[in-house]
């Protein structure tokens, strides 16, 4: 399925602020800026060469742009300082926080982005990197982490507003909707007894492969969740194009994913927000792909 994207920004219409913060923390001078495409956020990102042959990557978001993203950016910026040198996150070299603008400056990481859809060897290899990273994340190394339940909590609840706000659902779901809040509202009280570090965001967009590592980026909704959690997130991601290993049938598991086909199906039907026209296509198609999981686990 597409993913949604943000409206990018190139490097060089970012304030003089910014990219003289970027020059002084890599040294020398920008003499290209590459924009990469993808991901939800506006504003900047892009891989930057240097005179000197110095490379790096930098994101940036002022509130002009879009009001929530810097407060995200700045999210990303702790979980990644305290996940540390795993080989498995990027490694952050500078941040910039300065009001309205915040911006972070990572390592240029030479790889690609999973096939989407996804194919069978690039998906082994992701869930293999995806378990190590989790056992190393649980018990998480930033214990005062939004906790997914909280933080989420408005947005796994939505079964409640499709209910009242009478939105059609698809045909084997209608006359069941109460049955799906409740089972949500299941999938949200496990949610909150979890204790690892998620990345919360797990799409192939946001993930890297290099010939050595796999290398999941954008950390801007860090939560502490089961272990499972990012697990069943990647799942919805994959399991249209390729073969997954079954995942534990606990109701507890197939509320999660009732909680986000509601979240989804209710913020498809919302006026886009700024600077992500694409976002509502893709949360009904992806909706979609919860319900149609749901049905099968019930």
């Amino acid at each position: 399925m597409a993913h949604a994207a943000g409206v990018r920004l190139p490097f060089e219409e970012v304030p003089a602020g910014v990219r003289a913060w970027v020059e002084g923390a890599l040294g020398s001078v920008v003499v290209s800026a590459t924009t990469q495409q993808g991901g939800f956020s506006p504003g900047v990102a892009a891989r930057l060469v240097t005179a000197s042959g110095r490379r790096a990557f930098v994101k940036a978001v002022g509130t002009s742009l879009n009001p929530k993203t810097p407060s995200l950016f700045r999210q990303e910026i702790t979980a990644v300082q305290a996940i540390g040198q795993l080989p498995s996150a990027p490694v952050l070299y500078d941040v910039y926080d300065h009001g309205d603008w915040v911006a972070l400056l990572f390592e240029d990481i030479e790889g690609r982005l999973p096939d989407h859809p996804w194919v069978q060897e690039d998906a082994v290899r992701v869930l293999e990197a995806l378990e190590e990273l989790t056992s190393a994340l649980d018990p998480s190394p930033w214990p005062e982490a939004p906790v997914a339940a909280v933080r989420s909590g408005e947005f796994l609840s939505r079964w409640d507003n499709v209910i009242a706000d009478g939105l059609d659902v698809p045909e084997w779901a209608a006359g069941r909707e109460e049955e799906l809040a409740s089972l949500a509202r299941t999938g949200l009280r496990a949610l909150a007894e979890g204790k690892a570090l998620a990345h919360w965001d797990l799409r192939a967009d946001n993930i890297i492969l290099t010939e050595q590592r796999v290398v999941f980026i954008d950390w801007a909704h860090p939560a502490l969740a089961p272990r499972w959690a990012d697990t069943v997130i990647l799942h919805a991601d994959m399991r249209e194009s390729v073969r997954l290993p079954e995942l534990p049938g606990d109701e507890a598991i197939t509320g999660f994913i009732a909680a986000i086909a509601g979240g989804l199906w209710w913020g498809a039907a919302q006026p886009a927000p700024p600077g992500l026209p694409t976002i509502r296509a893709w949360q009904r198609r992806h909706a979609l792909v919860h319900l149609d999981w749901v049905r099968e686990r019930l």
